[in-house]
């Protein structure tokens, strides 16, 4: 599978990666990046029964973003990994289950008592692969899918929810040039596009 979608994120990268920085995001660890896509995956394939606690922070995450369309966005609470609190993923939908909603998925920050300490943009622009195939040849399946993520200088854990939630492999080429495969949860690194910047 990596062979496959080499080829296209290297392209990707060549055509624009490169011209931008990657925004200084809350990032974690690999292993906590995988953990958080998991739990996302796991929590939008079940009805979550929210506390008092989970349904504020909610709320206060709803407020700090209202440029959305809310009826666009799905809401998930996730317990915060490494401080009291919590994160609030708003993920970006369309009518189609079988597209890949790459961009404009928002995490917040919120503490324990409810207030916002950040929002972390998790794309720097909107993007959706379509589930229809109607972008393939005639004959050919869909394998994987390919993307950057220039907010961070790895993949994000919106990156590992949509490869379990799509049952795809994905490769992310980040800021930095670094490719990236997803596949089944796991991230794994393979090493950095040779191309000058």
């Amino acid at each position: 599978m990596q062979c496959l979608l080499r080829p296209l994120c290297c392209a990707a990268l060549l055509v624009g990666a490169y011209s931008a920085q990657a925004s200084d995001i809350r990032q974690f660890s690999l292993k906590t990046t995988e953990n958080l896509g998991r739990e996302l995956y796991e929590q939008t394939q079940r009805a979550a029964t929210l506390s008092e606690p989970q349904r504020r922070a909610k709320r206060a995450a709803m407020t700090a973003l209202p440029q959305l369309e809310k009826h666009g966005y799905r809401f998930i609470v996730l317990n915060d990994p490494e401080r009291k609190g919590y994160l609030v993923y708003a993920l970006a939908t369309t009518r189609d289950p079988r597209d890949v909603v790459i961009g404009l998925h928002y995490r917040v920050s919120v503490s324990a008592d409810g207030k916002v300490e950040r929002v972390d943009p998790l794309a720097r622009s909107a993007g959706v692969i379509s589930g229809n195939g109607s972008d393939l040849p005639r004959g050919t399946n869909r394998a994987g899918f390919y993307s950057t993520c220039m907010v961070s200088t790895r993949p994000t854990e919106t990156f590992v929810y949509l490869t379990l939630l799509h049952n795809q492999p994905c490769a992310v080429a980040t800021s930095d040039g670094t490719i990236w495969f997803i596949e089944k949860g796991k991230i794994t690194k393979d090493g950095k596009a040779s191309s000058a910047r």
